[in-house]
């Protein structure tokens, strides 16, 4: 009787050690799974949440960082400060280059004097601070000459702005056009390059 009552003995704590094995497993698989649980509620709380505000969103490719609705202002060493806006942004950080949908660029002079430019789609160098904007692109001064062409970059080291495309530039006195362009802004002239065609705008006067 000696040997199966220690067999039955041994045979209890088997039972008793499985079952707190199991009943450690089954902690285990209910910690893990609550822990995924709540992984995904948080996903599912925070990427709508970020949706809506459409604030912030970040990927992997190619662009590190990409923000809606930004608002940019950089104050450069000359005085000269640059304020961008824009439905979306995008910055790849190796490269040092800001990308921007449906960019608005507003140049404020040392002096006083603003220019305006809005195109498609805008590229900006955070290192050298140059800026280049395609699509559409329109400048506006602060005392009314507007130009239009389809591609623009601006130097910030030359205080430059430069195409080669055909490009409209009107006030309410002249309407020219040409085929490319340089504008400085420090010395306050403007250039067109080739093909330049110009009409003058007669003034209404009072009485006739």
């Amino acid at each position: 009787m000696t040997v199966p009552k220690r067999r039955v003995i041994a045979r209890q704590k088997w039972i008793r050690m499985e079952m707190i094995k199991r009943g450690r497993k089954k902690m285990f698989i209910v910690v893990v799974l609550a822990a995924v649980l709540s992984a995904v509620a948080v996903v599912i709380v925070i990427i709508p949440r970020d949706a809506e505000k459409e604030t912030l969103k970040i990927k992997s490719d190619h662009i590190d960082l990409q923000v809606r609705n930004v608002r940019f202002t950089e104050v450069g060493d000359s005085n000269m400060t640059l304020e961008i806006t824009a439905d979306m942004a995008g910055y790849q950080k190796k490269e040092k280059l800001a990308f921007f949908e449906k960019p608005t660029v507003k140049l404020i002079l040392k002096d006083g004097r603003t220019f305006t430019m809005h195109g498609d789609r805008g590229r900006f160098n955070t290192d050298s601070k140059d800026l280049e904007i395609e699509g559409h692109v329109g400048i506006v001064s602060e005392n009314g000459d507007r130009f239009a062409t389809d591609r623009l970059r601006y130097s910030n080291a030359s205080k430059l702005i430069e195409t080669e495309s055909a490009v409209v530039m009107e006030n309410k006195h002249i309407r020219v056009s040409g085929v490319g362009m340089t504008l400085s802004l420090e010395e306050k002239k403007v250039a067109l390059l080739s093909q330049v065609r110009a009409s003058y705008k007669e003034e209404r006067r009072e009485g006739k």
